[in-house]
């Protein structure tokens, strides 16, 4: 039976990532969506709190949560600031693939002490130009050259380029074979050959500084997650955090629009009446459907989670299937609290504008919807998600 109710444990990192969310994340959302700029002071925040190591295991200093608080806690920043809370959950999936080599692999190890010890920040860079959501068929080349490793090529939409201290990106190693065939490369920001080219400059989670990367460098065999063309055992450990921290977002910011929208109906009097918006069955129509729709995102994140914890190899419907609710939520929510708040809540003064334009980040930031619609449809008809071939039935119909 599938128990989604928090333990105290996972409650208390829940309100630790609230009471941080509040105290330091917002208050500086606004700005930091004005001007793009890169909150380094909301990253600082979160290693003071100690949840830059969130999914970092207890040996390397870290508090070792599962997926459950920590999508949660993403949850909570997003609410707070979208920008930040991705950054965040970016930095988390690239943190929990070095859980899955550390213990035989060093430099993994020391990079995870020092996220625990000094705030080093993680980026994730698996976007190109010409691939599109199509991750792990990367153009950008892994040559294996005696004891170093040879990487060319250009990643895109990178979060938190050129302020990330190590970056963990996914090559084609040249293998055929489609378990051999990723190199995870492991990067610090001033490796020789890695430039940064500033190109983010987009309509929302404008703080993200999801930049584009230039590679032609030569890294140490050791650098490579699992080594060379080794990544992808190591990668199903990171995904179900990719696609949950996305999906976590998304549902952070339905809430934040949600929250909005009924504190203004409750305050915003009708002039002729004297009555709040919320005396008007109209308007409680649509805070009941931005309700049931959290609700249902809420409970599909939870899930998600709770199915990748503890069957991670039925794990991917689950979590396309949460990401594909709490993308669709955020979208939905905005747009019906930008109805239900008129003219307020288009106003820049107020937040609801930016929440409005933070729920289009998560349809189109990693599977976008029609991608997660077609491998979901293929699921439910029992055919592989991965695979565009699809072979009808032989025999009589039953």
């Amino acid at each position: 039976m599938v128990d989604l109710a928090l333990s105290s444990d996972q409650q208390d990192i829940v309100e630790q990532a609230r009471a941080v969310a509040r105290r330091c994340l917002a208050p500086r959302a606004t700005d930091h969506d004005r001007d793009g700029s890169f909150p380094r002071e909301n990253i600082a925040d979160l290693h003071e709190a100690g949840l830059l190591g969130l999914l970092v295991p207890t040996e390397y200093g870290g508090i070792g949560a599962d997926l459950t608080a920590w999508g949660m806690a993403v949850a909570e920043l997003a609410e707070a600031c979208g920008s930040t809370a991705l950054i965040f959950a970016m930095h988390s999936g690239a943190a929990r693939l070095l859980s899955a080599d550390a213990a035989t692999n060093p430099v993994a190890a020391q990079i995870l002490k020092e996220i625990t010890a000094d705030g080093r920040l993680l980026s994730w860079g698996f976007s190109e130009p010409g691939t599109g959501g199509n991750i792990l068929n990367p153009q950008l080349r892994a040559t294996l050259d005696g004891d170093r490793v040879h990487l060319e090529g250009t990643k895109a939409f990178c979060t938190g380029a050129g302020h990330a201290d190590y970056y963990v990106i996914n090559a084609h190693s040249g293998d055929q074979e489609f378990r051999r065939s990723q190199t995870m490369a492991l990067l610090p920001a001033d490796q020789d050959g890695l430039g940064v080219k500033e190109t983010w400059d987009a309509m929302g989670m404008r703080a993200n500084s999801a930049n584009t990367l230039l590679l032609d460098c030569h890294i140490p065999v050791q650098n490579c997650v699992g080594g060379p063309g080794g990544g992808m055992p190591r990668l199903t450990h990171a995904l179900p955090a990719l696609i949950l921290g996305l999906a976590a977002a998304s549902l952070g910011v339905a809430r934040a629009a949600q929250a909005f929208a009924n504190d203004h109906v409750m305050r915003r009097k009708l002039a002729p009446t004297g009555q709040p918006l919320a005396a008007f069955q109209g308007v409680r129509l649509h805070v009941a459907d931005m309700a049931t729709t959290v609700h249902t995102a809420h409970l599909s994140l939870l899930h998600g989670a709770w199915v990748a914890q503890n069957d991670p190899l039925e794990a991917l419907g689950a979590l396309n299937m949460s990401k594909y609710i709490c993308n669709k939520a955020a979208i939905s929510v905005a747009d019906t609290a930008m109805q239900v708040t008129g003219g307020h809540g288009f106003l820049r003064a107020n937040p609801l504008e930016r929440h409005y334009r933070d729920a289009r980040a998560g349809a189109v930031m990693g599977a976008n919807l029609d991608a997660l619609r077609d491998m979901i449809g293929k699921a439910a008809l029992g055919l592989d998600p991965r695979s565009d071939t699809i072979t009808a039935p032989t025999g009589d119909r039953p």
